[in-house]
Formats: structure tokens, C-alpha cells, sequence
């Protein structure tokens, strides 16, 4: 016990208590996401209010202060996270429709292919009129036609989905970001917009924090695709996502080089970005005032170039899409050079906690998400790290001076430096990748090896150099230098990828990633002998995160389309002969690691079909029969253990006993995996959708399909619902639209068909579910 006290005293004269601060919001953001729980405002934040206040009165008691501290900021992160989820209002559309739809455009990307993507802010929907219209959507259109410019009015008929939902049970769901994002629907447009504003309602005026964005989009805009067209290829879809952090146009075999060597974290503008632009941009701004002789002797030159580095970071914040890694990034960047102006130090890893404690108090979900958890976790890990190395030096003596040595002392050092950052960085963000992606790079501190310094003293330099001098035309050569900088990385993050890729992992537990989590935030933010926590909390971390529970049997896509029997080893076979790119991986990922995902390894399972019918056994003797023929659906109870119907039929269940899954059921529960119960040899139908559900798949439990009606004698106005029931009329084909149609909740009237229409074959272009674009 003396020891304990005589640590926790350690760590108080270090003030390391102040990190408590954010990781204790983080946990109560957890708390709320992953468990459901949606305590009251008055009760969070009341109950946070006592227990600090009450903390506050135990200063000679560390402990009892830190867990008190620790209790009452966890409320207060339980509230920030059940704040946010209560006054977002995004509507995630029910179903799928073909329907024109009238908006603004709010955002446009060009991709690889010279195709579009829209974010639109609808304003009306007809032919027809959606009963729960999103208000924000976004649409890929691949016809020809002008492209359209944030601020103008989009018009077209479109195919519109919901975000997908987790690929299999315990996997992300899809529906999450754009439900904070106000992403109500993804879709793609049939045929190119028609430019036709039709009768849509007169939209309010725009604010002045709108009108901000959209210049900001447009601004945007015009620079991604001045690079995209003066670099050109993959290089320049690079050098536009490194400068406005637009990816859109990147191939995805690029992308997967940079994935699979460790180096993906280039494309996300991160801390690495944001350092380096703004640190060339003050030691530019500060050299240049130096050649000013009554500029250096009268003027605070320092100060200047700290100004000129925030409103460079600022503005590369602005059109950089400001996701979490770049705000909290830009928030340490700030403080850093703020403590410039005001002659204070910086101390870093406060830093850090406070801008964790900001991200968190904007957007709390983010605690959930990859890309918050490896960003702070790397930055953690770093400066823990190098701070461990420096307290070590100074105790031996040896770090008191800088020794002096030539040019090759310096490259010596410089190169131990990269190692070291990628072997910090690599090892910290290692187990969120392993459970996210089910994939790690082990030799990614190759790549970063031979490309940081490409990265901080080719690329990123000339990048500054051309934004600044863009305006005036004189960026070219610039971008054209910076572009051969960035294919000179491609052809490294290649001949890696060949050689030394990356491996996949599995399935991965939450317990133990919560270990490995507590051992990078032992051994990061502790300053005293309680840093040596970090050990058995990675040792039991790293026992318990492989996910040994039995591999199920059978995976169904929510789609109803997409199954895949799964073996003894994990291998998968498919249904259909080119199943759906983006599933077909998630489920190579975390079922079938030894092999890499791709269709050329893919086999097809030996199932009996014939005519929209197949039969086939799983490992473990479930009889399991599949169909898209509503007709065929007592055949398939008849015959099976699992009767799969891909079509919305009402039918909920099956004479015979057998399990029903259907289109509608899917709705509800989501991707399934099943098993064979032990002893009784009945399949055992494991939910990636758990009922209640939360606030972003609540459209699960909405209305659906939207269906047709035949006008009412008296028109109701757009969106009202009629006054008299009208007769339900069987859907149209696909794509067709037969004039004047009015839709309205099904709910108020007599029920729609029994069969709902098949949904449309467009819908297999897309390479991956709605919303994992995200």
C-alpha cells in the first residue's frame, strides 16, 4: 500500500490526473453506445455535477479524488453522448424506391471513373411522394451530363437505399456515420439529372454559417480538381486527398497497396499533415521576416510566424473535411502554437487530452469509430513513448546535451527516428485494426521507412508551396513535382505489397481490446512506476482478444442474396458464382484469414439449383434451401432446417418448423449467423440487429415498402396523406413511373400486396453496401 501511495503521489506532482479528464468521458460515451443505455440529461449531468463537487473535497486523497473524478466525468460523457443521439433528427430512409428527387447540392467528388457523387439536401421527392423522405442523401450518377455545384439545385430520378447494416452479427454497422452525418439514403441516379426544378417548395435563405460551407465546398472543390488534373492518375486523386482530403478518386488497387504495407494513415490528414504544413509554413514565414532587418529587431518574429502557421492550419482544416483525426490534429496544433504567443510551454500529451476532451464534446460517437480510437492511440503511444526514452536518458545522464557528429550521425538518427515512430505508431494502433479490419501490417515500418521522408520533405512542402501559389496560376510545376513525389510512393507501397503484405487476423474479442486499450493508457499517460501496469494488462489483452467461440455455419447477407456456407477451417463457399465484392471480403476477413480476399480464391458452393431453387447441407447437416420465388416458399419449409426467401413476403413462419428468413425478416434483424444447436440439431440464428433498437436502425421498424396508390379525386397537396383510404395497386416495374402517383404511409389505409417487387438488378453494380463508403 505504501507503494501505491507513494506512486499515485508521483503522479499527482506530474498532474497526470488532468487525463482522467477525457478518458473518463470516453468511457461514458462507451457506456452509452455500446450498452444502450440513455440515462437523462438531469440524471447525467446532475449526478456528474455531485460527484466532482464531492471530489473536489478530497485533496489529500488521490485515490478516492481520482475515482470520484473518474465517476462523475464518465456521467458527464454518459450525457454529452445521450445529448447528441436526442437532437440528432437524421431520417434513415425504410426500404428502397425509385423516386424523383429535388435538392440542393450540398457536395460533389469525381471518382475513378469520371463518375459523380452528390450529397443533397432534399427539399422534395415525387412520383413518388416518400411518406418518410431523408433529408440529406447521396447519389452517384454515372451518365454524362454537366456536373452540378454545391449551391445549386439538383433534379433526377434516382434508386435510393438505406445504409447498410453490419455485414455479420457483431461487425460494424454502416448506419451509425451517416446517421450522425445526416445521411439519410445512398442511391445512384438513373440517367443523368434532368435539370427540371418542377414544383418543389421555395427553400428558406440561406444562413450565414451555410453560405460559409458552401464556399468552403466550392473552394473545395475547385482545388481537388485543379490537382486531380494537373498531377493526374492515382497520384493526383493522392495529392488531392492529402491536400483536401478528397478520396473519392482513388483507385481501389492504390488504395489497397497503401492498406496492406501500414501506410493507408497518409490518406487520412492527420497530425503528420497538419505538422508539417503548418511547420514549414511558420520556419517559411519566420526566415522571411528575418531578412528584414527592422522587421527581426523591432518586431516579435516568432509570434508573426506562430499567427501565420494557426491560419494556414485553420484553413487546411476548413477545406480538409475536418474529420476526427484532423481535429484533433488541429486542436493540438493550436494549442502548441497559442502557448507560442502567450510564452508558456507546451506540454503534449495535455495536449492530447484536451484534444480528446474537445473531439469528444463535439462529436461523442466518435468514440466508436476507427479512426478517433487509431489516431489517439498512435499519438498516445508516440509521445508515451519518446517522454519514456527522454526520462530514461536524462536518469542516465545522456540526453542532457545533443552530441555532436557529422551529416551521417544525423541520417543515422533521423532514420532510428522513422523506425521508432512506425514501431510505436504500428504496435498501438495494431489491436484496432486487428479488430475493425481483421488485418495488420506487420512489416508496415518497412514502407514508412522509405516513405516519411518522401512524405516531410518532398511532398508536403510542395504541397503548401502550390496551395499558397494556386490562386495566381503559379502552382503547376509545383503539384507536377509534388505528384512525381507521390508516385515515387505508389511504386514503393507496391513492390511492398508484393513482398511483405499484410496478414488477416480473425475475429477478435472487445474484451480484449478494452486490456489493450488500458495497457496503451498505462503505459502513455503514467509518469510513475505505474507505467509497468501496461505489462500484464497486454499479456492478459493479448490471451483473451482471439475470438476462440465456434465458427458459425451459414452467413446471410441482409440483402438475402449474398450466403456463404463456412467450414471447419474457415473456409467460405459462395451461393452465387460472383457474390458481392465488398460482403464476400468482410467475411474472408474475419472467417477465412489464411487466405487473402479476393474472387479469384473464391469457390461456389455445391448447392442443388434449378429455377430460382437451391438446396445444400452445412458443415454440420442443416438443410438450408434458398429461393426468389415467393411461389416456392412451402417447398422450401417443406424440405429444409432454413428456408431463405428473398423476397418481402408476409409469411413469418413455417409450418413445418423449419426457420423462416425472408426479406422483411432481414429488415428487422439484420445479416444472421447460423449454427446447429448441440444435442438437438436445431439451427441456432444468431442476430447482427438487436431489438430494441437504437436510434439509428430504428427505419427498420418503419412502414415498408412505400408502395403506389391511385390518385384520390381530391389531390392531396405533396406530402399531405389523404383524407379517404385509396385502393392499393400492384408496384410498377423497375425504373417505370406512371404519372401523377401519390404515396402515402401504408399505415393509414388498406395494406399493400402481399409480394413486394423484387428489387432491382441495378442495385448489384455497386461494389459494397450502402454506407461502407464511410
Amino acid at each position: 500500500m505504501a507503494w501505491l501511495t507513494a506512486q499515485l503521489e508521483a503522479e499527482t506532482r506530474a498532474r497526470s490526473g488532468f487525463h482522467l479528464v477525457p478518458i473518463s468521458l470516453i468511457c461514458g460515451s462507451v457506456l452509452v453506445h455500446a450498452l444502450g443505455w440513455r440515462p437523462s440529461l438531469l440524471l447525467a449531468f446532475g449526478t456528474s455535477a455531485i460527484l466532482l463537487m464531492v471530489a473536489w473535497g478530497f485533496g489529500g486523497r488521490p485515490l478516492w479524488r481520482g475515482a470520484l473524478l473518474v465517476a462523475g466525468m464518465g456521467m458527464a460523457g454518459a450525457g454529452l453522448a445521450s445529448s447528441e443521439i436526442t437532437r440528432t433528427a437524421t431520417t434513415i430512409f425504410s426500404g428502397e424506391a425509385t423516386v424523383r428527387v429535388v435538392g440542393t447540392v450540398v457536395a460533389r467528388e469525381r471518382d475513378d471513373r469520371d463518375r459523380y457523387r452528390y450529397m443533397i439536401d432534399v427539399a422534395a421527392t415525387d412520383r413518388p411522394v416518400l411518406s418518410r423522405p431523408p433529408e440529406r442523401v447521396r447519389i452517384l450518377v454515372g451518365s454524362r451530363h454537366q456536373p452540378i455545384a454545391p449551391g445549386e439545385n439538383y433534379a433526377g430520378l434516382v434508386r435510393l437505399r438505406p445504409p447498410s447494416g453490419p455485414a455479420y452479427p457483431g461487425s460494424h454497422d454502416f448506419a451509425l456515420q451517416p446517421f450522425f452525418d445526416g445521411v439519410g439514403a445512398y442511391g445512384f441516379g438513373l440517367g443523368a439529372p434532368d435539370g427540371m426544378v418542377g414544383d418543389a417548395p421555395p427553400g428558406p435563405r440561406p444562413g450565414i454559417a451555410e453560405r460559409i460551407r458552401t464556399q468552403l465546398a466550392l473552394i473545395r472543390l475547385a482545388m481537388t480538381e485543379r490537382i486531380q488534373d494537373t498531377i493526374g492518375g492515382p497520384a493526383g486523386a493522392i495529392a488531392a486527398a492529402l491536400i483536401t482530403g478528397e478520396r473519392a478518386a482513388i483507385p481501389e488497387d492504390a488504395e489497397e497497396w497503401l492498406r496492406s504495407t501500414g501506410l493507408a494513415h497518409v490518406l487520412s490528414i492527420s497530425g503528420l499533415h497538419m505538422a508539417i504544413v503548418a511547420g514549414f509554413a511558420l520556419v517559411l514565414v519566420r526566415s522571411l521576416l528575418a531578412l528584414i532587418a527592422p522587421v527581426a529587431l523591432g518586431l516579435p518574429t516568432k509570434k508573426i510566424a506562430a499567427v501565420a502557421a494557426l491560419a494556414v492550419a485553420t484553413f487546411y482544416l476548413g477545406i480538409s473535411g475536418a474529420n476526427v483525426a484532423t481535429q484533433r490534429a488541429y486542436v493540438m496544433l493550436a494549442v502548441m502554437l497559442l502557448a507560442v504567443l502567450f510564452d508558456r510551454p507546451a506540454l503534449t500529451l495535455r495536449n492530447l487530452s484536451i484534444a480528446a476532451i474537445v473531439v469528444v464534446a463535439l462529436r461523442p460517437h466518435a468514440v466508436m469509430t476507427a479512426s478517433f480510437q487509431m489516431s489517439f492511440a498512435a499519438t498516445a503511444a508516440l509521445i508515451g513513448g519518446y517522454a519514456a526514452w527522454n526520462s530514461r536518458q536524462r536518469r542516465r545522464g545522456q540526453a542532457v546535451a545533443r552530441r555532436k557528429g557529422g551529416i551521417g550521425r544525423a541520417v543515422l538518427v533521423g532514420l532510428a527516428a522513422i523506425i521508432a515512430t512506425s514501431l510505436f505508431a504500428g504496435t498501438a494502433t495494431a489491436p484496432y485494426s486487428a479488430y475493425h479490419f481483421h488485418r495488420m501490417a506487420l512489416f508496415g515500418f518497412v514502407a514508412n521507412l522509405l516513405t516519411m521522408p518522401l512524405f516531410s520533405f518532398w511532398i508536403m512542402p510542395l504541397a503548401l508551396i502550390g496551395t499558397l501559389l494556386m490562386p495566381f496560376g503559379l502552382d503547376g510545376w509545383f503539384l507536377q513535382l509534388m505528384g512525381a513525389g507521390v508516385s515515387l510512393v505508389l511504386d514503393i507501397a507496391y513492390e511492398v505489397h508484393l513482398r511483405l503484405p499484410d496478414r488477416g487476423v480473425g475475429l477478435m474479442t472487445a474484451e480484449g481490446l478494452l486490456l489493450l486499450t488500458a495497457a496503451i493508457i498505462a503505459g502513455s499517460f503514467f509518469t510513475s512506476g505505474l507505467r509497468w501496469l501496461a505489462v500484464p494488462l497486454a499479456t492478459f489483452g493479448l490471451l483473451l482478444f482471439p475470438d476462440r467461440s465456434p465458427l458459425p455455419e451459414l452467413l446471410i447477407f441482409e440483402d438475402g442474396k449474398e450466403l456463404a456456407t463456412v467450414g471447419e477451417a474457415g473456409d467460405l463457399a459462395f451461393l452465387r458464382d460472383l457474390p458481392n465484392d465488398f460482403v464476400a471480403e468482410q467475411w474472408e476477413r474475419a472467417f477465412a484469414p489464411q487466405i487473402r480476399p479476393g474472387s479469384a480464391q473464391r469457390i461456389r458452393l455445391p448447392a442443388d439449383c434449378a429455377e430460382g431453387f437451391c438446396r445444400f447441407a452445412t458443415r454440420g447437416g442443416l438443410r438450408i434451401a434458398w429461393t426468389n420465388d415467393y411461389e416456392k416458399t412451402g417447398m422450401a419449409c417443406d424440405e429444409a432446417d432454413v428456408a431463405i426467401v428473398a423476397r418481402a413476403i408476409r409469411l413469418t413462419r413455417c409450418q413445418s418448423g423449419a426457420a423462416l428468413v425472408t426479406l422483411r425478416t432481414l429488415r428487422r434483424s439484420g445479416s444472421l449467423a447460423v449454427s446447429t444447436a448441440p444435442g438437438t440439431a436445431r439451427p441456432v440464428v444468431e442476430k447482427a440487429i438487436a431489438e430494441p433498437f437504437v436510434e439509428w436502425n430504428r427505419h427498420r421498424a418503419a412502414p415498408w415498402p412505400e408502395y403506389w396508390r391511385k390518385p384520390v379525386e381530391d389531390e392531396p397537396v405533396v406530402g399531405e396523406v389523404p383524407s379517404v383510404s385509396a385502393v392499393p395497386v400492384a408496384p410498377p416495374p423497375a425504373f417505370v413511373a406512371p404519372p401523377t402517383p401519390v404515396i402515402v404511409n401504408p399505415e393509414t389505409g388498406t395494406p399493400p400486396p402481399d409480394i413486394a417487387t423484387p428489387l432491382s438488378d441495378a442495385v448489384d453494380s455497386f461494389a459494397a453496401p450502402a454506407g461502407a463508403q464511410e
